[in-house]
């Protein structure tokens, strides 16, 4: 799980932001369920204030420690400094994997890495490796196996060892990989990607039929939405080169018994059903691997009184026994007074620079236990509001 991450010089944030998801002993038990560390966090603020450069920040991550060695060598790095910055772009992340807690840190332009270091927190902060350039400054005496690399200037040290498949690498960099591989979500390097770039409609129905446990998970929720539809069932037939196609039936009972129903296909469904059966199983992937759901402006084609619901998913232990978390913008008002001022990010923007803050973090006592938070946004009193 993420305790906290940031950067600096990055995209609209010139001097910086930090996330922090972790849980300090003034939160109510009642928000904290006894975890240190929140596994929900919405991000609020006006229109191109900067919201989905914080989320592209964790993508980028995701990418960089999992996927990076398989860009060509003369590949560009997958970040943007704020404007024409000729400065290098700081990036760290605090986090848990396998019940072992790392700090990674990165300094970079988009043409190579200019260092690069990864933490160990036990009893203390030691630092395993440090990287500048393309040389290897440290290391710890068990990760000797590294001298035998070629680090490559756009790629991490991390994937970039885990390619030689070395067998005196211990388990770090194993946890570590597997911790990045598991982000979902529909954010990219370049911003929120459209549901028909990210979900296919055919591909999700195959995974349902294949994952049993996946296609029920999605659709109690599709019932229990009050939506008319009492099953979902899952065809199979070919497409025009024979190979196999699945597609969903949507069952609506249409008299008082529900002895009688009708079927209908996807393309009949409500945006808000079709949404729904599109991202449930991204949902179900993370709840039950213990990742991270990374999602732009979720709130799209859902009824309000949806929300909770979602967001409960992830606060419920029986429902995320492994930790998952869900970070997310929104550009519903009243899911501010669900999150409360703990697990709420606001951001704005001055003169072309964003910047953010965690509603905790406003002195003084102006959010208070019986003032609606979304309220107090609406009048302006928190800041991130759009001038409109």
């Amino acid at each position: 799980m993420i305790y906290s991450f940031g950067a600096n010089n990055y995209f609209s944030f010139k001097d910086g932001f930090q996330v922090s998801l972790e849980f300090n002993s003034k939160v109510p038990k009642s928000i904290s369920n006894s975890r240190r560390f929140s596994t929900i966090l919405g991000i609020k603020g006006g229109n191109a204030a900067g919201k989905t450069n914080i989320l592209k920040c964790l993508q980028f991550l995701s990418y960089f420690m999992s996927h990076s060695f398989s860009q060509p060598p003369e590949a560009e790095i997958f970040l943007n400094p704020f404007f024409d910055s000729k400065h290098p772009t700081d990036v760290y992340i605090d986090f848990e994997s396998n019940g072992i807690r790392y700090i990674y840190e990165l300094s970079t332009t988009k043409k190579n890495v200019i260092r690069e270091a990864i933490y160990k927190k036990i009893s203390r902060k030691t630092l395993l490796v440090e990287r500048k350039n393309d040389e290897l400054k440290s290391r710890i005496t068990e990760l000797s196996d590294l001298d035998l690399i070629t680090l490559r200037s756009n790629a991490s040290i991390v994937d970039t060892a885990l390619q030689y498949n070395l067998k005196g690498l211990g388990q770090d960099f194993q946890n570590i990989k597997s911790f990045f591989s598991k982000f979902r979500g529909n954010v990219s390097s370049m911003g929120v990607m459209e549901d028909s770039y990210v979900y296919d409609h055919y591909e999700i129905s195959k995974y349902y039929n294949q994952n049993p446990k996946a296609f029920e998970f999605a659709k109690n929720i599709i019932r229990s939405c009050d939506l008319g539809i009492s099953d979902i069932e899952i065809f199979k037939t070919e497409n025009e080169k024979g190979e196999p196609r699945y597609f969903p039936m949507f069952l609506h009972p249409f008299d008082v018994n529900g002895a009688r129903s009708g079927k209908l296909t996807y393309w009949d469904e409500s945006d808000g059903t079709t949404a729904l059966y599109r991202r449930l199983f991204q949902y179900w992937t993370v709840l039950t691997s213990g990742g991270v759901l990374i999602m732009d402006e979720f709130d799209t084609n859902y009824h309000p009184d949806l929300l909770p619901k979602i967001l409960d998913l992830f606060i419920n232990e029986h429902s995320n026994p492994k930790n998952a978390q869900f970070i997310f913008t929104s550009h519903n008002l009243e899911i501010m007074d669900y999150l409360g001022k703990y697990r709420t990010y606001l951001v704005s923007k001055e003169n072309g620079e964003s910047f953010c803050y965690r509603l905790d973090e406003i002195p003084g006592d102006i959010i208070r236990n019986d003032r609606s938070i979304s309220g107090l946004y609406r009048d302006g009193k928190l800041g991130g509001v759009p001038n409109l």
